[in-house]
């Protein structure tokens, strides 16, 4: 028997790792997503496992944590950053998540904004100046001490790969509480609206963000459906973008715009595209796709026609310029400026697509009024 038990301890003695990689979880996802890809969150021994993935790279991870966690984490998350949720205070550097926390509510738990001359809420823009949010830098230049004096329980940041714009990485490595976000680089409008379901999870408030988006979807697919009926031939051709330096920048024929007009209704002029990533084209090019173009959506970037004519004489020689149809989506700004289509319009994607869809069938939608689209003039 004592042989026997030697034996015994001289196995669990000689491989002391085995109680430890008892410890290690499978991952699973947790969250039927509809439309969108860039984020998604599994469950592993008892925890939920955010990720989301910002282009090309590997998915970036967290353990979120709340009051029904298990004490030890498994050793295969150990090394994950780890987010302690609902957070209460929240700083966020893009004023695009105004957007989801203001539909949910939690706007106010906001202690920190990279720049308020971006805000374009008049309610949150005056609420934040009476509270003094303290504004903490944009992009790269973010401040971490700042950050830090804020003692924030989530950090919301973008990262767009070039420093100059990008304090995810810096902040990261600093071991704060940040979590990147990937919203913009969604596909369609349906599903830049899901991540309500994102934030809904940070905030703790994960019934109302289904709630609210399962609400949008529908009023979405009601108006998209009645769209879905017109014909081929009677579908206008729209094109997106701007000139800089020689060159023309637009939306390719798989992002949102795209996805957005062909929704509403239209033919995108550059539909045969299938990259996602934004077209860059020699401008005699595009001076002779537009040709058989009927609408310019997204033009300007908040200049007046004269400011455009500026910057690129040939613009003169389109056709849309001649009937005027040439939109830009800077109808409702804020104090400073900031643009709402970049805040409250990610939540209202029914709401988006009549904008766009009264652009183009202006004849069916003669009583709806445009809520960030506005035609251009020299006013």
């Amino acid at each position: 028997m004592l042989a026997i038990l030697g034996i015994f301890f001289f196995r669990k003695t000689e491989n002391p790792a085995d109680s430890e990689n008892l410890n290690v979880c499978t991952e699973a996802s947790a969250l039927s997503l509809k439309y969108s890809a860039n984020f998604g969150v599994d469950s592993c021994g008892g925890f939920r496992v955010l990720w989301v993935k910002n282009g090309n790279s590997d998915s970036q991870k967290w353990v979120l944590l709340d009051s029904l966690s298990p004490q030890a984490i498994p050793q295969n998350l150990k090394d994950l950053p780890q987010i302690r949720i609902p957070a209460k205070r929240i700083v966020i550097l893009s004023s695009t998540y105004l957007g989801y926390l203001t539909a949910l509510s939690a706007e106010k738990r906001v202690v920190g904004v990279d720049s308020k001359k971006y805000i374009a809420s008049p309610e949150f823009y005056a609420w934040a100046e009476s509270a003094k949010i303290q504004e903490v830098g944009e992009g790269g230049s973010a401040s971490p001490e700042k950050i830090y004096s804020l003692q924030a329980d989530l950090i919301l940041a973008y990262s767009m790969g070039e420093p100059v714009h990008d304090a995810y990485p810096k902040l990261s490595n600093l071991k704060m509480p940040v979590v990147l976000t990937a919203e913009w680089m969604e596909g369609s409008p349906l599903a830049k609206a899901e991540w309500l379901r994102f934030f809904g999870i940070l905030v703790g408030k994960e019934s109302a963000a289904d709630s609210l988006f399962l609400e949008k979807e529908k009023s979405y697919f009601v108006l998209k459906n009645k769209l879905d009926s017109i014909a081929e031939g009677n579908r206008p051709v729209a094109f997106t973008g701007s000139a800089y330096s020689g060159s023309w920048y637009a939306s390719s024929g798989n992002s949102f715009m795209a996805n957005l007009i062909h929704d509403a209704g239209g033919k995108y002029l550059w539909d045969s595209d299938s990259s996602q990533e934004t077209l860059v084209m020699p401008f005699e090019k595009v001076f002779s796709d537009v040709q058989k173009a009927d609408v310019w959506l997204n033009a300007g970037g908040n200049m007046t026609l004269d400011q455009m004519l500026k910057n690129e004489k040939r613009l003169a020689l389109f056709p849309v310029w001649k009937t005027g149809e040439i939109y830009g989506y800077d109808l409702r700004k804020g104090p400073e400026g900031g643009l709402d289509f970049y805040e409250s319009a990610v939540v209202k994607p029914d709401s988006l697509l009549l904008d766009v869809a009264k652009i183009l069938h202006p004849h069916v939608f003669q009583e709806s009024a445009f809520k960030w689209y506005r035609k251009l003039s020299n006013i």
